[in-house]
Parts: structure tokens; sequence; C-alpha cells
């Protein structure tokens, strides 16, 4: 069995188990289900995260999680699907832990739909969790990172031609390992919406990969694999069924 995960990857795993993990995941999993408009077409998949934050929609669809304990194995420089059979892409803080993010972005790209939708969370270097990733000795989840800029990201973004059509920002509060202390800060989430949004933790983004021509085509979505033939996955193909909602 081929183990694409790597000790940065294991090292987030256990921290999203930890305290202020799970206050980032729920407050980044409350906002993405706001989100679920940009959640159109049939094919949706999750990249970074085990535990499923992609949103309930009403229209027929399958949603898919790539992690080494969840649907398919795989690398997320060569994501093993086939070219233009994704709809949405959720990349779950990712690119701050990849040996090569523009090729994340790149092969993201590849596997997008025409007009896809890529939601991209990470963690903003100009606030007080770049700070303190600065400031640590990087050997501890999650400041053994590399924070990208949101001018950075949208810069890649541009170069493969994705439009930015939103942008949420949250997470002001400091990485204080502690749920009752770190709770105690919510008032900064408020405060911090209307005073200093350039500073925020948490960045997420939607975005739409642009073709040509500009307007968009009107598809029946229909069942289909995923996976090219011939490729390997270390997990079977009836598993994915399992998160089929009709």
């Amino acid at each position: 069995m081929f183990d694409y995960k790597t000790d940065k990857e294991l090292m987030m795993s256990q921290w999203w188990q930890s305290p202020l993990g799970q206050s980032v995941f729920t407050l980044e999993r409350g906002i993405i289900q706001s989100l679920g408009r940009h959640f159109h077409g049939y094919h949706q998949l999750q990249l970074g995260l085990e535990p499923l934050l992609l949103p309930h929609v009403h229209h027929p669809h399958q949603q898919t999680v790539m992690a080494p304990s969840a649907d398919v194995l795989g690398c997320n420089e060569t994501l093993p699907f086939k070219s233009h059979s994704i709809d949405t892409v959720l990349l779950g803080h990712v690119l701050e832990f990849s040996a090569d993010p523009h090729q994340v972005l790149r092969d993201v790209e590849r596997v997008l739909v025409a007009d896809g939708t890529l939601i991209l969370s990470s963690f903003n270097p100009w606030s007080l969790w770049g700070l303190r990733c600065l400031l640590s000795w990087q050997d501890q989840a999650p400041w053994q990172g590399h924070f990208f800029s949101h001018t950075r990201i949208k810069d890649w973004l541009k170069l493969l031609n994705f439009d930015i059509i939103e942008t949420k920002k949250c997470l002001y509060q400091p990485p204080i390992n502690n749920e009752k202390w770190f709770n105690s800060c919510a008032v900064l989430n408020r405060w911090g919406r209307r005073l200093w949004p350039l500073f925020s933790g948490v960045t997420i983004l939607v975005a739409s990969k642009r073709t040509i021509p500009l307007t968009p085509i009107a598809q029946r979505w229909q069942p289909s694999s995923l996976l090219p033939a011939g490729r390997l996955i270390t997990k079977p193909a009836s598993k994915l069924q399992k998160r089929d909602r009709i």
C-alpha cells in the first residue's frame, strides 16, 4: 500500500483533534456551510481534511474525500482523477503543507470541469497566527507550514485562469490552545471583521475556473467514474458510493 501521508500531514491530523484545532474546524465549517450555493454540479471533492466539510446540497451529487482514512488515497500534487471530471474542489489548508503548492493548484485546475469552482482555506501570515508561526520553532503543527499571503494565492489563481468570486475572512482570536480562553476572545471576531479585516487568521477564497468562451454552457449532471481506467487506488470504488446523496 502506498502511503502519501507526509510528516506534516500526520502532525496536522493530530492538531485538528486538539482544542485549538477543533475550534478552528468548527469556525471554518460554519462559513463553508454558508457557501453551499457555490457547490454546484455532481462531483464534489474535498482535499486536506478527513472530517467532512462539504455542505449538504439538495441537488443530486457525489461527495468524495481524498485522505489516508477516507474514500481515496492519493497525492495532492498528482490527483488520481480524470481531467475535467470534478465540478467543485474544496482545499482545506493544503497549500501551507505542500512541497509544491503551485503544482497542487495546477492539478486542481486540470481535474475541474469548465466553469468549475474551487473553495480554498488558508492561514494568513499577516495575523496573530502568522506571528506565532514566525516566532515558533516550526516543529509543531500548524506552525511548521508555510503561510502564503492572500495576494500571492490570488496571483497564482490568476495565472491559472481563475476568477475570485467571493472572499471570507475569519479567526481574529489569538492561537491559544485552551478552549475556555480561546472562546473568551470571541468578541475579537466581531471587532476584527469591522476594524482590521486584513489581519484575519484564516482566509477562505471562492474561485471559478475561467473558460473560453466565457458564456456558461448548461450541462446535465450524470453519475460517472472519477478515477481513470487502470490507475491504482487503495480504496475499493464501492466505498465512494457511501457518500452518494440523491
